[in-house]
């Protein structure tokens, strides 16, 4: 009798937790949420519709191996050493990389076995991370190599102004060549802050997009930089064009000034000359 009542009772209970109906997030209709829960609702929709749009495991996938390759791994650069660790880095980028006094590129497939720690022992003095996902805090990887001369991020996504503007602090003293051609993300105040590469013997800024003020800081950069080469940059434009108008329009009316401001002081010469003599004459 006791065992069946104490049955009764945890029934009547579970009953009454159990919900009369779908709780209101897996409803379609929403009208009955409160205000206070609709910044809720609005979170657990917007995850749901997330996860079931096409492709969305493998964008997931994708996202997680450019954070790791990405990161900095502290324990693998004082092992392996600065120049050892970027060019093993630069290889999970699908990237190659040249050795100071070697013409020839080393590639994923030309990786010799083991570790490069363990087979080579050497300097890095470029790098080619064309197409990869390097981003700002892939320099990482390359701040600790003092020889390094050369880069190619032609064609990376991540290679934008705040890239840039580490690159040039990092690499102001030592950089030679540098290629950004196609990189979609690359603005003014990126091509700004390579005038502090003083070193840069050349640079290659082929097929960048559209943006406003691009010809007029690759000027700057020229003036500040005068012994680069810079490639891929047309001045024949109309915005530089009206530039070198006005500019020249200007020193047109300041000669003007000038000569209208010497005849003015020759003429009150002339004028204070004959006022003399005539003074003179006169006594």
């Amino acid at each position: 009798m006791r065992l069946s009542l104490i049955l009764r009772n945890l029934k009547n209970v579970t009953e009454e937790r159990l919900p009369k109906k779908k709780p209101y997030w897996l409803t379609k209709s929403n009208l009955e949420i409160p205000k206070k829960s609709r910044a809720i609702v609005d979170v657990i929709q917007t995850k749901k519709a997330r996860l079931n749009e096409p492709g969305f495991l493998k964008r997931m996938i994708l996202a997680r191996n450019h954070e790791k390759r990405n990161e900095f791994l502290e324990k693998d650069f004082f092992e392996q050493g600065p120049d050892v660790y970027a060019a093993s880095r630069t290889i999970e980028y699908n990237g190659r990389f040249r050795i100071d006094g070697r013409p020839k590129w080393v590639t994923k497939l030309d990786k010799p076995s083991g570790t490069l720690a363990l087979n080579l022992n050497f300097q890095l003095e470029a790098v080619d991370l064309s197409q990869t996902t390097v981003n700002v805090d892939g320099l990482d990887h390359y701040v600790g190599c003092a020889n390094l001369k050369a880069m190619y991020l032609a064609k990376c996504r991540y290679v934008d102004d705040w890239f840039l503007a580490r690159l040039a602090h990092e690499f102001q003293d030592q950089l030679l060549f540098l290629d950004l051609s196609e990189c979609p993300s690359v603005g003014v105040t990126g091509l700004l802050a390579l005038c502090r590469l003083k070193s840069l013997k050349k640079l290659r800024l082929y097929n960048l997009p559209p943006f406003d003020g691009k010809e007029v800081a690759t000027m700057i950069f020229e003036e500040n930089v005068p012994g680069c080469l810079v490639e891929g940059i047309e001045y024949e434009t109309d915005p530089i064009a009206g530039l070198l108008e006005a500019g020249s329009h200007q020193e047109q009316e300041q000669q003007q000034h000038n000569v209208q401001f010497i005849d003015t002081e020759n003429i009150e010469q002339k004028a204070a000359v004959e006022n003399t003599r005539q003074s003179v004459q006169a006594n």
